[in-house]
């Protein structure tokens, strides 16, 4: 159903730990936008593909915005394109990348759309060198229906534009985007580096803070083996054949929800077969050529991955620790998944460069992104409780988009400023009438 007229379904959220029966609008035409009562709690849907429910919520209607997709202008010459903010970020590369551009800042999930890798500030994969999406963003138009429709850039609305880029979609439904493009390279080289451990590939990717992709894969296994992996480092390099970069087609891009298998595989001799297969394809040091798609979007070649979590899913805790601490908080969590032995699935590391603005994710450090099968068992719950209370003491800033055991409480100790953060969107969000399960959560 379109328009006015709601629709109920029940909605999930992709890490499978949230899941309601909702009330669903699809509009396909602004005006109707406002067709609901103006005090009835609402929030944007996009791709949904949220992990941590952002674009729903039990007492909320969930606005589906996947009719607004239309990319609006493209200046080839300039390297400006204006989009819907329903457009797909994948649907969004594919034309670009024939065309010679393309952001350099995507999620791993091509059916993210514009308007959430906004709300959620969303990373790539070398945020110290191309820094967060909202680099990318140069204005846009946003909608809330006490307000209207405004416009808002770093020079018109500012403090508006600044608490939307992360907001979580509570300052109003954004409606059109203007982005800044970037030139991709003609080809992509990835180079292999084994490493030992976390901290060795802390210092890996410090020396590698310019190319175009890096990031690290690592074995969460209690005992030696512990942080061991690879750090791959995508090189710009000059392709023979002169073809141009292009992407698989819209049919292969991952699901919105991967089917979970009826038995779980991720169990301790499926994690270690895993493993053993990971190290024997990763952990030979070279290189090889990389299609830059593939290496945009990895989580295409994932559905086998993540069905194996099976119906009791998965949760993603990402902590980013300022470097003078990370060798000692790494010491740390091996020392705790030691003592706890959680089933970690994988463990992936990227470095950043840039300066934390309310509850984005960003900061100067060494991230994580840790992984972990059935995650209300108790024993994942107490590694979850030790990880968050490890982080904090060594100064980590949680990722809020990523993790869905994260409480208010945590948030508050872990984000720097977390209480300016949520006046700033109050202040833009009346009323509280944006809202989702996400920021109920945190007390937003």
């Amino acid at each position: 159903m379109r328009g006015y007229a709601l629709g109920e379904c029940r909605l999930g959220s992709f890490d499978r730990q949230f899941e309601a029966q909702c009330r669903v609008q699809r509009p396909d035409r602004y005006r109707l936008l406002d067709a609901l009562p103006p005090d009835r709690p609402r929030i944007a849907r996009g791709g949904g593909v949220s992990y941590v429910a952002a674009g729903f919520g039990k007492e909320t209607v969930s606005q589906d915005l996947g009719a607004f997709d239309r990319l609006l202008a493209f200046d080839g010459g300039a390297g400006r394109l204006t989009v819907e903010a329903g457009a797909r970020i994948g649907d969004v590369q594919r034309f670009l990348l024939a065309r010679g551009w393309y952001l350099p800042v995507a999620p791993g999930h091509p059916r993210a759309s514009i308007g959430g890798c906004i709300a959620a500030d969303v990373h790539g994969k070398n945020p110290a060198r191309d820094g967060t999406f909202r680099h990318q963003v140069e204005a846009m138009e946003i909608h809330a229906p006490l307000r209207g429709t405004v416009v808002a850039s770093r020079q018109r609305n500012p403090e508006l534009f600044e608490a939307t880029c992360g907001g979580l979609g509570l300052t109003g439904s954004i409606a059109r985007v203007s982005l800044r493009l970037a030139r991709p390279p003609s080809g992509l080289v990835m180079r292999r580096v084994p490493v030992a451990n976390l901290a060795e590939a802390a210092a890996v990717l410090r020396e590698s803070a310019n190319a175009r992709v890096l990031y690290g894969w690592h074995d969460g296994r209690a005992g030696r083996l512990f942080g061991r992996g690879v750090v791959r480092i995508g090189l710009s390099a000059d392709r023979e054949d002169g073809a141009i970069e292009t992407m698989p087609p819209r049919e292969a891009d991952l699901p919105e929800s991967v089917r979970a298998l009826p038995v779980a595989v991720w169990n301790r001799a499926g994690i270690a077969a895993a493993n053993a297969w990971l190290d024997w394809r990763w952990r030979r040091a070279g290189q090889s050529p990389e299609s830059l798609a593939r290496a945009l979007f990895p989580l295409n070649g994932a559905r086998a991955y993540f069905a194996g979590f099976g119906k009791a899913g998965m949760i993603e805790a990402q902590w980013l620790v300022p470097h003078r601490l990370f060798d000692a908080f790494a010491a740390a969590l091996a020392e705790e998944v030691a003592r706890i032995r959680p089933r970690i699935t994988l463990i992936a590391s990227k470095l950043f460069a840039g300066h934390p603005d309310g509850l984005s994710f960003d900061g100067h450090g060494i991230a994580l992104a840790i992984q972990l099968a059935a995650p209300r068992e108790a024993p994942q719950q107490r590694f979850l409780e030790t990880l968050a209370g490890l982080a904090l003491a060594h100064e980590g800033r949680p990722n809020p988009i990523k993790d869905s055991s994260l409480t208010g409480a945590t948030a508050r100790r872990g984000i720097a400023g977390f209480e300016a953060a949520r006046e700033r969107l109050a202040a833009h969000n009346p009323g509280g009438l944006h809202g989702s399960e996400l920021s109920r959560r945190l007390a937003l």
